[in-house]
């Protein structure tokens, strides 16, 4: 997903996209997070120039494979990608007055300021939208994805589901503080 700056005229551009399921598959499972893409997704974006700045609205979802955090079993989860970025080319940072020539000194590599949080850079003619929505994808994802709110897990001595079936099992754990009294005679 490319986009050429000169092709955003005064009116803006509005662009879609639809992401094949191994480019998703690429952009959510190269960082080993045990998602992957259920089917293609669909991108819908708007970008407007502001001299050389790109003010970029995106909005899509995305369907993603990956497992339950308590009881391991599969899930999808309808992930939505909805942001908005102004693209900034990478030669402003570096001409303002003060900034540092170096790139690990510059201001766009070491900033935290809030009006900066929603800047992305770009440098040359052409916008390279893939990592901007691999980011954006990631940013989305469930931090503790659960297979319904009730989920009770799994067993800790066994291993059993405990949402299909009791297993019995003793697991209220002692306090390891007083474990050793246990053994005690009187």
């Amino acid at each position: 997903m490319r986009v050429n700056i000169d092709e955003i005229k005064e009116g803006g551009l509005q662009r879609s996209w639809d992401v094949p399921r191994e480019d998703l598959d690429r952009m959510v499972s190269g960082d080993r997070s045990g998602w992957r893409a259920h089917g293609a997704a669909h991108l819908e974006a708007r970008m407007e120039r502001v001299d050389r700045r790109v003010r970029l609205e995106a909005r899509g979802r995305a369907e993603l494979d990956g497992s339950c955090s308590r009881c391991l079993s599969a899930l999808t989860v309808d992930v939505p990608v909805d942001f908005e970025l102004t693209l900034v080319p990478s030669d402003e940072y570096e001409d303002e007055p003060g900034a540092a020539r170096d790139r690990s000194k510059s201001r766009i590599a070491a900033s935290f300021e809030p009006e900066e949080a929603e800047e992305e850079a770009y440098t040359g003619k052409v916008i390279d939208l893939d990592p901007i929505l691999r980011e954006q994808l990631i940013l989305s994802l469930p931090g503790y994805p659960v297979c319904r709110e009730t989920c009770r897990g799994l067993c800790t001595v066994c291993g059993t589901n405990l949402n299909e079936r009791d297993c019995g099992c003793e697991r209220k754990a002692p306090d390891p503080r007083w474990a050793a009294l246990k053994d005690l005679k009187l």
